[in-house]
């Protein structure tokens, strides 16, 4: 807890969409904790769209207050990146992309496009500033940007005005491993890692990956587990049960769900059950290849967008064998720390952190990124046939792996008062 010294303790997050819409759904877990150690949490739900706006979720109490801000056209940012002409680091970042041979057009157009689009956010956060009274000399607190991309920018942009507050980034896949994205390419890493009062990595993998990229900058880079709540064990298979298989993901190029789709269709004169939650742009297109391929004895269904705590009541009621995520590129998902706090065993692939939780022959099977479909096959049916003693070390190694690792109640705290206490 932050000790009482007459200034408001404040807590601001930026976030794309949350809490509108479904993005950030395993963000509703860690706001949770927010209220214990703050007076204000002010959630600046950035990038939003008209669509998001139609559906919002409740936050914990009269603490939270939300400021929408809406994407703005393309001729605002335009008119804003004359503003980016005047910032130092816009120079110095081109400076580093000639000396390291990375220079190209398209990348100084993502660089302009990252700037213009964080100083007309910090902008409209500015004045709302104001509006609410938030001063800085009578509070203290932290800028928490809950992606490293170009959020942790405007915290820093932001801290002009609130210069007693911390600034802390969490890095999670998408908005870390560059390899993945357009270009190659994230403006201003290092700029971040040695401005930042902490750059905060959800798996080990995290950090490994920057210290390779960025050995000189890295001396504020920590790690602190993303984390889910107890809802207690699962209900455990009966002898004579079908399989049941759950995945949990978006659907898109990257999660590879068409894979599950394949690796099913080569299962013969066996009844499977395959619940699939998420939605995403991919969704029609591996429906109509279950559609096309999955004979009568597997029986399957995309659930879409499910909001978390109706998840949770099915994997209470449920007795799923078996958790399978292959997706390409990962942090460390969520998904399946879920599955596992029920006891439920993983099927994954060795990508980004997932080797840091789901323990190879334990508490389930890795598969490496580019597995033949007979692997996957040859694992689901290695759970479901085990002995029944071997089926509960698995799972008691599930649920103990999420014990240990995973716990919301230990992460969250250990987080807030590791990382966002000012000294």
């Amino acid at each position: 807890m932050y000790e009482n010294n007459g200034k408001t303790k404040n807590l601001f997050l930026l976030t794309n969409f949350f809490p509108y819409g479904n993005a950030e759904p395993y963000l509703e877990t860690e706001v949770k904790y927010y209220e214990d150690y703050f007076d204000n949490v002010f959630v600046c739900s950035l990038q939003l769209r008209p669509k998001d706006l139609e559906s919002c979720r409740k936050l914990p109490s009269s603490k939270f207050k939300v400021l929408p801000i809406p994407k703005a056209s393309d001729l605002v940012y335009f008119l804003y990146a004359f503003h980016v002409l005047g910032d130092k680091n816009l120079y110095q970042e081109i400076r580093k992309l000639f000396v390291k041979h990375r220079f190209s057009i398209k990348k100084i157009v993502l660089l302009f496009v990252y700037l213009s689009r964080a100083y007309y956010e910090a902008g409209k956060i500015s004045n709302w500033l104001k509006t609410e009274g938030v001063s800085p000399e009578q509070s203290e607190g932290v800028l928490y940007a809950y992606r490293f991309e170009y959020q942790p920018f405007v915290a820093l942009i932001l801290k002009r005005y609130l210069p007693n507050y911390l600034t802390l980034a969490r890095g999670h896949r998408f908005d870390l491993y560059e390899e993945f994205r357009r270009e190659g390419y994230i403006p201003l890493r290092e700029f971040l890692l040695d401005n930042l009062d902490y750059t905060v990595m959800i798996a080990k993998d995290g950090i490994d990956y920057l210290s390779k990229k960025y050995p000189d900058h890295m001396s504020k880079v920590v790690l602190s587990r993303l984390g889910t709540i107890d809802y207690g064990l699962g209900p455990v298979p009966k002898p004579n049960d079908p399989i049941r298989i759950v995945s949990c993901s978006t659907i898109t190029d990257i999660k590879r769900v068409d894979i599950i789709v394949e690796a099913l269709s080569q299962v013969k004169d066996t009844d499977i059950v395959w619940d699939h939650y998420g939605d995403g742009p991919k969704r029609s297109i591996v429906e109509a290849l279950a559609n096309r391929k999955l004979g009568q004895t597997i029986h399957y269904k995309f659930h879409g967008n499910i909001d978390n705590a109706s998840l949770m009541k099915i994997y209470s009621k449920v007795p799923y064998h078996v958790f399978i995520n292959v997706s390409i590129s990962e942090g460390i998902p969520v998904s399946i720390m879920e599955a596992l706090s029920f006891g439920i065993p993983t099927i994954a692939t060795d990508v980004g952190g997932t080797n840091e939780i789901v323990y190879d022959k334990r508490n389930g099977f890795l598969l490496p990124a580019d597995f033949e479909l007979k692997q996957l096959v040859k694992y689901i049916m290695e759970i479901y046939q085990d002995t029944l003693s071997s089926k509960c070390k698995f799972r008691h190694e599930a649920r103990k792996t999420w014990a240990e690792n995973y716990s919301a109640d230990h992460n969250y705290q250990h987080f807030i008062s590791k990382y966002m206490m000012l000294v």
